[in-house]
């Protein structure tokens, strides 16, 4: 058995219309699944799960944990955009192992970040 990389990432999410506009509007993914409960979006050739959370309360915790950076061709036009779509987003950093970035978060709080290769 080989690894072969990822498939999805699974978030529980507390509205799921709200996701879906915040990553299909402001983050430009593509909506594919859509159905009661559940939405998937490609973004490149990776693939996003929201699920309609339906977890007991005491379970439901969101945000943290775990960042996912996505790879991008141009770090600059990325960022412009996301505040064009009123989304917070950190300053860009100049990483010494080769990388710009810059972090934001979804509407419950999950930690993402953008990145572009500098070598």
């Amino acid at each position: 058995m080989a690894v072969k990389g990822m498939f999805y990432v699974r978030l529980f999410v507390s509205d799921l219309e709200r996701s879906k506009r915040f990553y299909r509007d402001s983050l430009g993914w593509r909506l594919d699944t859509d159905v009661p409960g559940v939405a998937g979006l490609w973004f490149g050739d990776a693939y996003v799960v929201l699920h309609e959370d339906s977890r007991p309360a005491a379970e439901r915790i969101y945000g943290g944990g775990m960042t996912i950076e996505v790879k991008v061709d141009d770090i600059e036009v990325e960022r412009t955009n996301l505040e064009g779509h009123a989304v917070g987003v950190s300053a860009i950093r100049e990483q010494p192992w080769g990388e710009r970035q810059f972090e934001f978060e979804d509407p419950d709080g999950y930690p993402w970040m953008y990145g572009q290769a500098t070598r």
